[in-house]
Formats: structure tokens, sequence, C-alpha cells
């Protein structure tokens, strides 16, 4: 997508391997947490490669797609290889390219010939780009041409992040035969609703840069054209439907991305909905970032087992590693979402937690309250907002949120007893009326140490008109209360002894000074203001998905 965020290997061995200065969730001691040094060991040696750049792929409709080829030297008499292809919508010869190829190169050199091609539109190949168009098209008819060549086996794979991630989710949903696993790193299948129109909400700073993105030019132009999930949307993203149907046919699927990445939750979300035992889930720290050498590893040993059969115990391994930030560890668990986390849900109370100066300082507490709504305002241009929570190339800010939340809605807990875990979605659950017939809501749940200083763990972002269908939004009625109901994004968090949580509530989200390449949701156009009811009979929640035994405390306050 936008320049990517290169991480260092060195920095996530310190994370993993360094002495450990936070403590684990209560309860969660016993899980099965990596080693210090967490690796891979595959089997099998490396190759020479040899390197075609005169390779041409004709798509169905007559253009012409340009390619690399990486060739790995073979005995003589050795049998082909099973193949992999990368579909790159910047061109091969782009930034991203001159990234990639590298990754590329080392695949080839354990036994598999490797594919880079440019897309159409991009580099040399023929054709125009938009957003997303052909992406699926183009890349079945090359792994079915790549499938008939001598120096293929038949059986294919496909390997890539980001732009070229999202590549292969629209190529799967095509069914190409010869294609039998994919591994998609820090991507998302389905784009509009995270991506392009975050919870319904308007694009984006992160969006509105791909006009200065080279290859990647005319893709906003076309999205804003379609502000609702319409059909053009859903011949451009995987659904629900297309994913099961993909793990139907068997394909293998390797999701990875990072924790700190604006676009991994669609890869999350896309192993939630793929009802097969052939997948794979690694998260990461990292931000929109891939160059991770266990990362490397696990991939080369995922097209080992299904492209070549080896016996390397991946249908035997768990099928999620999970790195939980705040206790910086990294662990297997068996699945995602996590079986045993339980739900542990607090009140949005109207009595005051006396720790910030907000708009109402409201309290988070395990025991309902009753009192008066709390009033939001929101001016397009002029908030108050809350900031973006990540930004591509460093993740999400350490700055302190403090001058933020004070402008808006916050309701704050007691310090904690226990270190205490929260991984999966938090949900939020409220009754709101809106001033106007529209109106945005981004909830921020956010990390307040001992000194005061609050930090952002994670977001939420809905225009509420589109809470109902992203395909037929709904109008809503000015001063009549409904009930709005959100997942924030999906996260895995140690909040420490002594902290607190809180969760902050604005009608939209804004670059903070100083970010680089932020991504997250545009600003409402109309001028809108919340009342949040908080009184018995319109309750409002914050259920939290509580690994381990510190929702015993919680509850108990």
């Amino acid at each position: 997508m936008l320049k990517r965020a290169v991480i260092a290997v060195a920095l996530l061995i310190a994370q993993a391997a360094g002495a450990q200065p936070f403590q684990l969730g209560a309860g969660t001691e016993s899980r099965q947490w990596l080693p210090e040094r967490a690796k891979v060991a595959n089997a099998g040696g490396r190759s020479p490669i040899t390197i075609r750049d005169d390779v041409t792929i004709t798509a169905r409709d007559g253009t012409t797609l340009d390619a690399r080829l990486f060739l790995p030297t073979l005995a003589p008499g050795a049998a082909p290889t099973p193949c992999i292809l990368t579909a790159d919508g910047y061109g091969r010869s782009s930034g991203t390219g001159a990234e990639v190829d590298p990754v590329l190169m080392d695949v080839a050199s354990r036994g598999y010939a490797v594919m880079h091609m440019s897309l159409r539109g991009s580099g040399k190949s023929g054709g125009k780009a938009t957003l997303y168009n052909e992406f699926g098209h183009d890349s079945y008819d090359a792994i079915e041409w790549m499938a008939k060549q001598p120096w293929c086996n038949g059986k294919v794979g496909m390997v890539g992040q980001s732009l070229l991630g999202i590549t292969q989710w629209l190529t799967a949903k095509e069914a190409p035969p010869a294609l039998k696993a994919i591994v998609p790193q820090v991507a998302c299948g389905d784009c509009y609703g995270l991506l392009w129109y975050p919870g319904g909400m308007n694009p984006g700073p992160g969006r509105l840069a791909r006009r200065l993105s080279p290859g990647a030019e005319q893709e906003y132009e076309t999205a804003i054209q379609h502000r609702d999930l319409d059909d053009w949307w859903k011949a451009r993203t995987t659904q629900a439907e297309d994913v099961k149907a993909i793990a139907a046919r068997g394909v293998a699927v390797f999701m990875s991305g990072g924790l700190d990445d604006y676009i991994t939750p669609g890869n999350i979300r896309a192993y939630e909905q793929f009802d097969s035992p052939r997948k794979r889930l690694l998260l990461a720290p990292h931000a929109h970032g891939w160059n991770i050498a266990y990362l490397q590893e696990l991939q080369i040993q995922w097209l080992d087992h299904w492209l070549k059969g080896a016996d390397n115990g991946v249908e035997k391994a768990p099928k999620v590693i999970l790195y939980v930030k705040g206790a910086d560890r990294w662990r297997y668990e068996a699945d995602w979402p996590i079986a045993d986390a339980k739900p542990v849900t607090l009140q949005l109370a109207p009595g005051r937690s006396g720790t910030i100066a907000s708009l109402n300082d409201g309290a988070l507490t395990a025991r309902a309250a009753s009192g008066p709504s709390a009033t939001l305002p929101y001016v397009p241009g002029a908030g108050p907002a809350l900031p973006v929570l990540l930004s591509s190339s460093q993740g999400r800010s350490a700055a302190d949120q403090r001058p933020f939340e004070a402008k808006v809605l916050t309701w704050t807990s007691a310090p904690l007893t226990v270190a205490t875990e929260v991984t999966g979605y938090p949900h939020v659950s409220l009754w709101a009326a809106s001033s106007a017939a529209d109106g945005d809501v981004v909830f921020s749940l956010n990390d307040v140490a001992p000194d005061g200083t609050s930090t952002q763990v994670v977001q939420g972002y809905l225009n509420v008109p589109h809470q109902a269908s992203l395909s037929r939004p709904k109008a809503l009625t000015p001063g009549q209360a409904q009930k709005i109901e959100l997942d924030l994004l999906p996260t895995a968090y140690v909040f420490q002894p002594g902290h607190r949580l809180r969760l902050a509530l604005a009608g939209a989200a804004s670059v903070p000074e100083g970010m680089p390449q932020p991504q997250g949701p545009g600003q409402n156009p109309i001028a809108f203001t919340w009342a949040v009811l908080q009184d018995a009979g319109h309750p409002a929640t914050l259920t939290l998905p509580i690994v381990g035994t510190a929702g015993t405390q919680l509850t108990a306050r």
C-alpha cells in the first residue's frame, strides 16, 4: 500500500528474548508461551537460481502481462517443481518490487519456480489500472499458464503482502484449478469496510494519499464513486461466502499480519470465516511490514507441506501464533477467537471517575448506574476528534491521549489489581440520539498508567446509518435514540496492575501532528451532536474478552 515499514529481525528477537519487564495476564502463565528465541527449522538445502526477464502472459481479453521468472537449478532429470506466483499491482520494477524480489529469490532457492508478474496497468504490462480491476482474472490466467509450463509440476501457490496479498484473495475467489495454497500477508480480502470506508465512514488520509502513490493513482477516483457496498465493490472483495467457498475447494491459506497494521484485521476476519482445517494465522507486533525471518520460514514450511507434501508437522501444529502486546511475548493458541476468553461486561456509568476533566468524566464499573445523558458535539473541521490509531510505517502512536480525551466523552475504570489480558474484539453497546440524519462514532480503548498518561490500545469506527447494512444505509431520525453496537478492532494486550482502562468516544478521527502515513477514517461533512443515554432503560456497556482469571477482579469492583 504506502511505503512499507520493514521490521528488523533483531528487534523482534529482542522483544521476544529479552528480560520481561511486564507481567503476563493473570491466569495465563501456563498457556503455550513460545521459547525466548522462536524459530522454524526447515529441511532441505538451497539451489542456485536463474532469472528470466523475457516472460509474457496473455490474459483472456488479450492484455499482455509482463513477468520475471526465478528458476531453481535442478539436477539433470529432476522432476519439475511446484510454482509460486506473486501478482504485483504496483509493477515488478517498482519500489515494492525491489523489496519483494529478494524474498522471492529465497523462495525459488528452496526448490520453487517463482514468477513475479506486473498486473494490468502497472510496469510494462498492458491495460489500465483502476481499483483491483481484473486482479483475480489476470492472476487466474497466469496460474493456469504456469501450471502447463515444463518447469512446473502443475501445483501453484501465491505469496505476497499488502496489495499483493489482496490479489491472492481475489485470485482464490476465481477458483483457478491449479491454485493449492496462498500466503496473504498484511492484507484484506474485504477491503471496503475496513480500508476504504472504515465502518461505513468516509475514506481517510491513507486513501487520499493513494492519489500520489505510483501505480495506484486511479484507485481513489474510482472508489469514491461507490459510497456503499454495491455490486462494484462485491466484485472487488471477498465476502464471507467467498471465503467459505475458497475453504470448501481445499485451498490452504496462511494468513499473517501485525497487530499494529491497519489492514491485518481483514486477514483476521477471513481466518474466522475460513471453515477448513487448512488454515493458519500469525499476528506479530509490527505495523505494515513483513520482512521478518521467522515469518519467511513459516511461509516456506506452509508451502513445503501443501505443495510438496512435506511431512513437517504443519497439520498438527497450533493454528494461531500470537504476539501479546503489553506482555511482549509470543504464544501459540489452538484457534481464534480464543475459545476460553471470557466476556466481562463493564458499565459506562455517569458517576465521575475523578481521573480526567473530559466532557463527562464517566466511570467504567461493574455496577449499573443511572443518570442524565452525556452530550458530544461534532463540527466538520473543528471536531472534537480522537487521533487516528495507526500509521502505516510506525504503527500506533505512543503519544499521551489526555489532551484529546479532555475534549470528548470518557469512561475510566478504577486501578487494576492484577495484570489483565484483553485478546479478541472489545464490544461497545449504547443508546444515543443524533441531532442530524447522519452521525459517526469513534471509540478508543486506552491504557492509563499510574502517572495519568493515556496510551491508545485499539479503536473502532462506525457511520451509524451504515450500522445495519453497508449496502443500504438508513438515515437517522434526529432526536430519536437508537442502539449502537460495535466491535472494536481486534487486539491482544495486557493492561498491567495499577493501570486503568479508559474508553473514549468522539464523532470523528483526526491526524495528530507529526504522524507519518496516517491510516484511518475520514471525517463527516455534516455537523451533529450526540446525546448518549445513561439511564436504566438504555444501558451502556463495554464487553472485554478476558483471557485468564482477571475477569473476576474486574467484576468484583
